[in-house]
């Protein structure tokens, strides 16, 4: 085992987590139940003995606006809240099912039609039809350039009152599955004000919007009585709170202020476990943490030294000893369990010998015997870095230190927030870079691989990483309608990317729930964009 490697990662880690914990959270951390009975004393302590059931959740980033076209706020208000809905839902075997639409149809290479449910209400009673999901979609796409891109739509169609067309830029057989996208729920003009501000998200969930304090990012919703399904459930209302702050999450779950919170540290996962009154649930999921080399930088365009530094890297050691067994050891780019998935592919298993081998035939060596390998007088030295708020990302990061300080190479690490990060990979300033990513973002064969393969999408023009017969598969397949030839033709495509070992899949993603022994009926799917809490979900 490689305790010297280990050994570091396990310390940074700590570091991290005692500075996580030492934050100013003031703004996010949640009131306790005694807290609130002291505020509100007498009045308050006794509407705590009636039948209201609150389910406390804590949300992992801080959400300051509930535009369905902000990402955050419309992960929140689908998944976690329950408050808007889209056309079409993604079950855990990864097929589509129906939800707001009924059927649909590609009728041409960029068209497509699709059938509405006739028996929704928006939470403001209005009917929920063609002209609302023509208004929704043109208001979002107009906007939103993510959307316009992730769907391809360019036009929306009014057939009748419950039948919509879809005009797409280009043909994609892969319409329905960016509807199962949470920015592509449709929400009732109610939701914006004269002025065109989104104020309100009026949905056609079970619940709906109660109240939304933007200064705490704390949301509130209640049962809606006109739903169009038989919902099973005792809870009165869903409280959501803003806890960007993994440690902080980890800490309310242990003083039972939250019922369920995902994403804590996973150096708290002993003390959770042991913990009364609450419970600690671990899955795999269809999200994967992933290396891209920045090609741009000469040494990194020979294909021998980046399969060198992945040879480096122990992956069996590094999910069951650095990760805690959160997560899994990949066997290709998407997890085993999607359909279009290649575990067929090399995989470039563990072997530092051959790693330490490559990199002296490319011209690699310790010429001054200062233990760092050496090429024309210029160390083999390389900056990681990745985001903060993942948290595998800082672990495998200084993991990914030790192992390759153990062949010879020296790296430096550098954790970034979200827009430090951003401003790195944009500039360029950095050899490697450490991601985590939804791989079924949208349920599909080819959108992760145009999304992050692709020599047009950001993180292609980024590492400056281009292959034009990686880029016509994933064109391909994108364009095929969903089927087994589309399957064949992403696998295709991901062994030529795996070949390339540009960007690699490093360890797939564990999601870990703490949930409060009073949660009943909570249920998983490695399909969702996050974690979604079922409206079925009841307290004791």
């Amino acid at each position: 085992m490689n305790y010297k490697g280990i050994t570091k990662v396990l310390a940074a880690g700590l570091c991290i987590a005692m500075l996580a914990g030492c934050g100013d959270n003031k703004s996010t951390e949640p009131k306790t139940d005694t807290d609130a009975s002291r505020e509100t004393g007498k009045e308050e302590a006794k509407d705590s003995a009636s039948d209201k059931k609150v389910l406390r959740l804590a949300f992992p980033s801080t959400i300051t606006s509930l535009d369905v076209m902000d990402g955050d706020g419309a992960t929140m208000l689908k998944e976690v809240a329950g408050v808007i809905e889209t056309l079409v839902n993604v079950d855990s075997n990864f097929e589509l099912q129906p939800s707001l639409a009924t059927e649909w149809e590609r009728t041409g290479d960029k068209t497509w039609v699709f059938k509405l449910r006739d028996d929704v209400t928006f939470h403001d009673g209005t009917s929920f039809n063609a002209e609302a999901v023509k208004w929704c979609l043109d208001r979002s796409l107009k906007d939103n350039e993510s959307l316009r891109q992730t769907t391809g739509i360019d036009t929306v169609e009014v057939i009748d009152d419950y039948t919509v067309q879809f005009a797409m830029t280009e043909p994609t057989g892969e319409l329905p599955e960016a509807f199962t996208n949470v920015g592509t729920a449709i929400v009732a003009k109610s939701s914006v004000n004269d002025a065109g501000e989104f104020v309100t998200a009026v949905g056609t969930g079970y619940f709906k919007q109660e109240s939304f304090d933007v200064g705490s990012g704390t949301f509130t919703c209640v049962p809606y009585d006109g739903y169009y399904k038989d919902v099973k459930t005792n809870v009165t209302e869903r409280k959501i709170v803003s806890i960007a702050d993994a440690s902080t999450r980890s800490l309310s779950a242990q003083n039972h202020e939250i019922d369920v919170a995902t994403d804590v540290p996973f150096s708290d996962l002993e003390t959770l476990k042991d913990a009364d009154g609450i419970q600690v649930q671990q899955f795999n999921t269809a999200r994967t943490y992933f290396y891209s080399y920045n090609v741009n930088k000469e040494y990194l365009k020979d294909a021998n030294v980046r399969k060198a530094l992945i040879y480096a890297i122990n992956r069996d050691e590094l999910v069951k000893d650095v990760l805690l067994g959160v997560g899994a050891v990949p066997e290709g780019i998407f997890i085993k369990d999607m359909p279009w998935a290649n575990t067929e592919v090399d995989n470039y298993d563990y072997d530092a010998e051959k790693a330490k081998a490559m990199l002296e035939a490319a011209g690699y060596k310790d010429s001054d015997g200062d233990g760092i390998l050496d090429k024309n007088g210029e160390k083999l030295s390389l900056n990681i870095v990745t985001g903060s708020r993942r948290p595998g990302n800082a672990l495998i990061a200084q993991a990914t230190q030790g192992y390759f300080e153990n062949i010879g190479v020296e790296a430096a690490v550098e954790v970034l927030d979200g827009n430090a990060y951003n401003e790195v990979i944009e500039k360029g300033s950095f050899d490697l870079c450490l991601n985590s990513a939804a791989t079924g973002y949208v349920p599909s064969a080819s959108y992760y691989l145009e999304t992050y393969y692709h020599s047009k999408s950001s993180n292609g023009k980024n590492i400056g990483y281009s292959n034009p017969e990686l880029d016509r598969l994933i064109e391909q397949c994108k364009a095929a309608d969903r089927g087994e030839e589309k399957n064949e033709l992403s696998r295709k495509a991901q062994a030529i990317a795996q070949e390339d070992a540009v960007v690699y899949t490093v360890a797939d993603y564990g999601a870990v729930f703490v949930l409060s022994d009073a949660v009943e009926n909570f249920s998983y799917s490695a399909a969702v964009h996050d974690f979604i809490v079922p409206n079925e979900v009841s307290l004791k």
